[in-house]
C-alpha cells in the first residue's frame, strides 16, 4: 500500500481554511497514487482551546463527516487528530481519526498522555484506551505527539497485533532529534512500521510563537527512514510504500517478543 505524508501548516482557528486546505492535500494525496493519507495533530484547527471549544459548542458541524465527504470526493482514505466534543458540557477529547474512503469513520483513539506544558490537560479530556484496529489497510495502532515519549502504550499496541502505528503530532522545535530518535525507536523495538506525521509552520500562544519543524517520517521496522518530509516545510508531502508482511519476516528474524520477560517487568 502507499501512504501519504501530510505535513501541513495550519490556520489557528479557522476551520474553514483548514479544511479546504485538507481537501487539497486529499487531493495531491491521491494524485500520488495514495491509498491512505496521513496528517498533523489538530489539523483543523491549531491549539487555540478557548476557540475550539466555542467553536463545537456554537456549531453543529461534524468534523468528522466534512472530513468523511473530503475522503470520499478523493476516494482516500485519512487519518489525523480533531478536538471531539462528545457532550456539551465536557471537555473535548484529542481525537485522532481514522476515516475510510467511503466517508465511514474505521477507528477513533483519544490522545491518553496529556502535555502539561501547553496546558492541554487543563482544556482537554484524556482519553483512557490504548487502540489498535483492524482496518483495510491490516492491524494498526495509534498515538498523538506527547504519546511518543511513553514506550508503554507501543508495547502493548504490538503485542495486540499492530503491524502499523499512526503518529499524528505537533512537535515544536528545539526537540527535532527526540522526535527522529524516538520515532524511529518506537519501529525498531515493536518491529512494525511506524507513520509519524509532524507539523509545519508556526502559532502564536499569546507572545509566544512556537514554530514545528515538520520531519515527518514513515520508517520501517529496521528502522529504515522510507520517505521524510523536509525540516520546516509547512506544506509538503512524502509518498511510503509499505510491504506489511515485512513486519511478521522481521518479527520471525529476531523474536523479541517471544523473549520478553513479562514475568518480571
Amino acid at each position: 500500500m502507499r501512504i501519504a505524508l501530510a505535513q501541513t501548516g495550519v490556520v489557528q482557528g479557522d476551520f474553514e481554511k483548514n479544511i479546504e486546505l485538507i481537501n487539497d492535500a486529499a487531493r495531491r494525496a491521491k494524485k500520488g497514487g495514495a491509498q491512505l493519507v496521513v496528517f498533523p495533530e489538530m489539523f483543523v484547527c491549531g491549539f487555540d482551546y478557548k476557540k475550539n471549544s466555542a467553536f463545537l459548542k456554537a456549531n453543529k458541524i461534524s468534523l468528522e463527516k466534512e472530513l468523511g465527504k473530503i475522503a470520499k470526493s478523493n476516494d482516500i482514505a485519512l487519518c489525523g487528530s480533531i478536538p471531539h466534543l462528545a457532550k456539551a458540557n465536557d471537555l473535548p477529547t484529542n481525537r485522532l481519526v481514522l476515516i475510510g474512503a467511503d466517508s465511514k469513520e474505521i477507528a477513533h483513539y483519544d490522545k491518553i498522555h496529556l502535555f502539561r506544558i501547553f496546558n492541554e490537560d487543563k482544556f482537554v479530556k484524556a482519553g483512557d484506551d490504548i487502540v489498535v484496529s483492524d482496518t483495510p489497510f491490516g492491524k494498526m495502532g495509534f498515538a498523538v505527539c506527547y504519546d511518543l515519549r511513553f514506550p508503554d502504550i507501543f508495547v502493548r499496541m504490538a503485542k495486540r497485533g499492530a503491524k502499523i502505528i499512526i503518529i499524528s503530532a505537533a512537535f515544536p522545535h528545539p526537540r527535532s532529534e527526540h522526535w527522529r530518535i524516538l520515532s524511529r525507536a518506537r519501529a525498531i523495538e515493536n518491529q512494525c512500521f511506524v507513520i509519524a506525521v509532524n507539523r509545519g509552520g508556526s502559532e502564536n500562544f499569546g507572545d509566544t510563537q512556537v514554530r514545528y519543524f515538520g520531519l515527518s517520517a514513515a520508517i520501517d521496522p529496521w528502522g529504515g527512514i522510507l520517505a521524510e518530509c523536509g525540516e520546516d516545510a509547512s506544506d509538503a508531502m512524502a509518498f511510503a510504500d509499505i510491504n506489511i508482511d515485512e513486519v511478521e519476516n522481521i518479527r520471525g528474524q529476531i523474536p523479541a517478543f517471544a523473549d520478553r520477560r513479562d514475568d518480571i517487568y
